[in-house]
């Protein structure tokens, strides 16, 4: 009798979490806490929600999963229940290189993480390059030639932008090229005209 009466007590509490997030986390609540930022897509999307906790959520807008995911059968959760929308649901302006390896609409997740990284710009901490490796990315400044950067100097082909490059003269993934100025990549290639050097 004391462990059905235990069992109805637990499934009291927890039903309650399971509507539009938990009841327990409105008003004051902890920053960190994924169930409090996110609501209840956090009870399922556990490891994902925590990541976007730690690193700020999409762009740091701390906007809620609802706004980019559409519900498509409330009520019933599980896999195809929500919409996954496409960047250029969004980002109109944007363009990026014209990459046929990606074979996707989405070619902004080539170098893009939608749901937040340690990274600036929602930059990925891998990228799959053209040759097909995946590759750590540490990307935390803007400054062009610097560690973290656009092109490292003390792992020269690591930097965001070398790790795909080839056949550039500058800044290739294989450490080698001429140097090509310090300053910010974007102030000539920018991400609008899909980083081609401007004229």
């Amino acid at each position: 009798m004391r462990t059905r009466l235990g069992a109805l007590l637990l499934l009291a509490l927890l039903l309650p979490a399971c509507d539009k997030g938990a009841p327990q986390y409105g008003g004051s609540t902890p920053a960190d806490n994924p169930v409090a930022v996110y609501g209840e897509c956090a009870y399922c999307h556990t490891e994902l929600a925590a990541s976007m906790v730690n690193t700020g959520g999409h762009g740091s807008l701390a906007i809620k999963c609802t706004v980019c995911h559409q519900n498509l059968e409330p009520d019933d959760p599980g896999p195809g229940h929500a919409t996954v929308p496409e960047c250029l649901d969004c980002h109109t302006s944007q363009q990026t290189h014209f990459d046929p390896a990606a074979g996707t609409p989405n070619e902004c997740l080539v170098c893009h993480t939608p749901h937040g990284s340690p990274n600036l710009l929602l930059v990925d901490t891998f990228i799959v390059t053209t040759q097909g490796t995946e590759v750590p990315i540490t990307f935390t400044n803007l400054d062009g030639l610097a560690d973290g950067s656009f092109a490292s100097v003390s792992d020269p082909g690591s930097g965001v932008c070398e790790v795909c490059h080839t056949d550039t003269l500058y800044y290739r993934s294989d450490g080698l090229g001429e140097p090509h100025f310090g300053f910010p990549c974007f102030t000539c290639h920018t991400h609008a005209e899909a980083f081609a050097p401007t004229e």
